[in-house]
């Protein structure tokens, strides 16, 4: 048999080329595009908790647009309607990290409108902020469980409202309420308003709620503040009310707002 020698130099280099082209030519596979939130965010600014367990703390307030409520006593309502720009995750937890470290704060409230409506966003941007050092505070209307449920484990706190029917001229949300508890983590803390038109029945009702989640969990009585749509209780049924609510919860207080009293925002 004749062997057949080594292809010429001229073929080798052919081949060589031909299977770099086609190498080159292979499309390569592209890495699939990382989703960034976004949502409505219609302020982020440092001041002092004026509600609720964290009252005089240093806070930076991260305010949503957009709620699922329209009560009669709400005191930002610029904040429900949602506004045309949009903010990304990284965008805002940029901002909020400046004002933070400006601001010498340590916690993030995530305020609103109503927050929960943006569990996907407050998903992404609360590891950010951890990293950052900063303490999560949720504020909300409390109607919203299942949302709730997609970032309890994220929160240091959570301040819930039990709202009471005539105080907000709104239908009621006993059982959202009572869902909401259920899910809630542990530094949970209950905020109830009462204007001059609530329904002590009413008021008794949320009081249960409460009691019936945990009879220590902390339950502040806020008389609303006074302007044009709402006035504060009379001071008999106000007392009545902390009455009512001393007898079957152990950490009662009535607290007022106080940051329009400090005249901050």
């Amino acid at each position: 048999m004749l062997r057949r020698g080594p292809p010429p130099l001229r073929t080798l280099r052919f081949l060589q080329a031909a299977r770099q082209g086609l190498r080159r030519s292979r499309p390569r596979r592209s890495r699939p595009e990382m989703k960034t939130a976004a949502a409505p965010v219609h302020e982020i600014f440092c001041s002092r908790q004026g509600e609720g367990l964290y009252c005089g703390r240093r806070q930076v307030f991260l305010r949503f647009a957009g709620c699922n409520l329209n009560c009669s006593y709400c005191d930002e309502p610029a904040a429900r309607s949602l506004p045309s720009f949009m903010m990304t995750t990284a965008e805002a937890a940029a901002e909020v990290v400046k004002q933070a470290r400006r601001g010498r704060a340590r916690i993030v409230s995530l305020t609103g409108g109503e927050p929960l409506l943006h569990w996907r966003f407050i998903k992404e941007l609360a590891p950010l902020l951890k990293k950052a050092g900063l303490a999560l505070h949720l504020e909300t209307n409390g109607t919203l469980y299942r949302e709730l449920g997609e970032v309890a484990g994220l929160m240091t706190a959570v301040a819930m409202d039990i709202k009471v029917p005539s105080s907000g001229g709104h239908r009621p949300f006993w059982s959202a309420h009572r869902r909401f508890l259920a899910v809630a983590p542990r530094k949970t803390f209950i905020k109830a308003v009462l204007t001059s038109s609530f329904a002590m029945r009413e008021f008794r009702l949320a009081v249960g709620l409460a009691a019936a989640a945990c009879p220590g969990i902390p339950f502040f009585i806020q008389p609303a503040t006074r302007k044009k749509n709402s006035r504060p209780p009379a001071a008999r049924p106000l007392r009545e009310a902390e009455a009512i609510a001393r007898a079957r919860l152990s950490r009662v207080k009535v607290l007022p707002q106080q940051h329009p009293l400090w005249g901050i925002k």
